[in-house]
């Protein structure tokens, strides 16, 4: 190592697989500032279409402003509770973000530990606005951990093509993940403990599939699809959110609008203990929640309700579904086995004729009693 810092390729046995961030300066050391560092590499990188690689290391730096075809790559050995070999921790409360993807295209960030320290207001993990794009970004976030920042941890705006897989959003105060519009793929992530949804799909959005996820103890609730169509639900498991595990709906004045929410599968998902924070008997202590939609196959699931898993807060929810003007649906063979302590289904009509809601089994949550005695439930006894 010289004496600015940097590795020699001897020494540093990472060189092979692109630009060491320790080559320009970058200590890695949880004190040094190592945003001016990290650019320069970013900037040397953008040059050659490369990948930026971190050491195993914690580096304390402001927000990094991404190039096209850019590839930040580190060590991703982190654990559920834990970060991993390479955290890059945000030092900048007044920063918008920590990695900035606005105006790139084929950007991708792989194998980091992103930490916000809970600093400033609205501050995001990942962040892109693709307003004014001309083409898809075709962005990919792989096998990171994104805690703690005071926004969404990744807010994804604007922005086309796009893949989030294998990553942890954990404690982020808005979304896990936030996007709008369309061709999206969302799998095989964790979402727990964010202060909104642990995926919000904002208007407008559309053709977002999203798959094998777990997402839990989100604060607002699981997964909320807020207008937009296309959507393909599938084997993810939602567990213990604070509203509704899944909310799609629109409102009458959308009905010949172009984003009227509709033209989506809800399949072989499992539904558990939704409504932890929910007024008990309002609409938002549900699984589901379907509202002014079209098109709609909700089919396979399987809902349960509960409460904390140590036995204490609310058992919930009061509803496994709450259904209200269906277009040209399909409600069947979903499975409400204990899913509910008021209603399974609250059906407030106004479907049209050809819309179908049958053929979905089960019974009420029988009561819970407490270790002194107190019945917690409101099912049948």
């Amino acid at each position: 190592m010289d004496m600015a810092g940097r590795l020699d390729p001897v020494s540093d046995p990472f060189e092979g697989t692109g630009i060491s961030v320790r080559r320009y300066g970058a200590r890695g050391d949880d004190v040094t500032d190592d945003t001016a560092a990290i650019q320069r590499a970013i900037d040397e990188a953008g040059k050659v279409e490369g990948t930026v690689w971190f050491p195993p290391g914690h580096y304390r730096c402001g927000m990094l402003q991404m190039r096209s075809r850019v590839a930040l790559a580190g060590s991703p050995t982190w654990a559920y509770r834990s970060h991993g070999g390479t955290v890059l921790r945000l030092l900048d409360p007044k920063a918008s973000c920590l990695v900035n993807l606005n105006g790139t295209v084929g950007a991708r960030v792989c194998g980091l530990a992103l930490d916000g320290c809970g600093l400033g207001q609205g501050v995001h993990g990942i962040q892109i606005n693709g307003a004014g794009h001309k083409t898809e970004e075709t962005l990919v976030i792989d096998n990171c951990r994104i805690v703690s920042f005071s926004g969404d941890g990744a807010h994804l705006e604007q922005a086309w093509g796009f893949t989030v897989r294998n990553c942890l959003f954990n404690r982020n105060t808005g979304d896990g993940i936030m996007v709008s519009h369309w061709d999206g793929w969302i799998h095989d992530n964790i979402m727990i403990g964010n202060g909104r949804y642990g995926l919000g799909c904002r208007r407008p959005t559309a053709s977002i599939t999203i798959t094998a996820n777990r997402i839990e103890w989100n604060h607002d609730g699981g997964i909320l699809l807020e207008s937009g169509n296309h959507y393909n639900v599938t084997g993810n498991f939602i567990d213990r959110s604070g509203g509704p595990g899944l909310v799609l709906r629109g409102d009458a004045a959308m009905v010949d609008q172009r984003w009227l929410p509709g033209t989506t599968a809800i399949t072989g998902n499992v539904f558990n203990r939704s409504g932890a924070r929910a007024e008990p008997g309002s609409r938002e202590s549900c699984h589901i929640w379907l509202e002014e939609v079209f098109g709609v196959s909700c089919m396979g699931n399987t809902f349960c309700f509960g409460n904390n898993d140590d036995g204490t807060g609310l058992v919930s929810p009061s509803y496994g579904m709450v259904l209200k003007s269906l277009r040209s649906s399909v409600i069947m063979g979903n499975v409400l086995h204990n899913a509910a302590v008021q209603r399974l289904i609250l059906d407030e009509g106004g479907h049209d004729d050809v819309t179908v809601i049958r053929d979905n089994p089960g019974c009420l949550a029988p009561p819970i009693v407490a270790a002194d005695g107190t019945t917690l439930g409101a099912g049948p006894s």
